[in-house]
């Protein structure tokens, strides 16, 4: 008996370091938890693989540098009707969250991702994405599932805020 007990026991052990050599581990930044890499934290639901780096404002205002274009729309603006707050859109990619780092911060909705959407400016166009954020964007009152083309008038719901896509006429 003690010697199949010990051959269990070393199968066990040997078949746990391959279970463990086979996934990879990251520590979710958020909660400090294990969780799969290059997954959602299955605790809070972070997404662990965003590349939190490029959505630094330094790495947007270089990007548009590079690709600056006279076609871009000066007076667009965010409108947020609750608070009566307004942004203005004017870098090609404006983020949309929590976190303090974003150019329209959303501090008191916490149904609202710290990264939650990014607006950007492309070929003439604005267009809205998801960070695959734990609540979802929609756009006009449907869920944003891949990326979208806006305009003037559109209304953008991130967690329990709405906001508005206006155009400011400068007369």
């Amino acid at each position: 008996m003690v010697y199949y007990s010990s051959n269990l026991l070393v199968i066990f052990r040997y078949l746990k370091t391959l279970k463990s050599s086979t996934h990879s581990h990251d520590t979710c930044p958020s909660c400090g938890r294990q969780t799969a890499s290059r997954s959602k934290c299955v605790y809070c639901s972070t997404v662990t693989d965003l590349d939190v780096k490029s959505l630094q404002f330094e790495n947007f205002k270089a990007c548009d540098d590079e690709n600056a274009q006279s076609e871009f729309p000066e007076n667009m603006r965010l409108l947020n009707p609750k608070t009566n707050t307004e942004f203005q859109i004017n870098i090609k990619k404006v983020k949309i969250g929590r976190d303090a780092s974003n150019q329209v911060v959303i501090s008191d909705d916490t149904f609202t991702s710290r990264y939650h959407a990014w607006i950007t400016f492309e070929s003439g166009k604005f267009w809205l994405e998801d960070l695959s954020s734990t609540n979802g964007t929609f756009l006009n009152g449907h869920p944003l599932l891949k990326r979208q083309e806006i305009k003037a008038g559109d209304k953008i719901r991130v967690g329990h805020t709405e906001l508005s896509l206006i155009q400011k006429n400068e007369n």
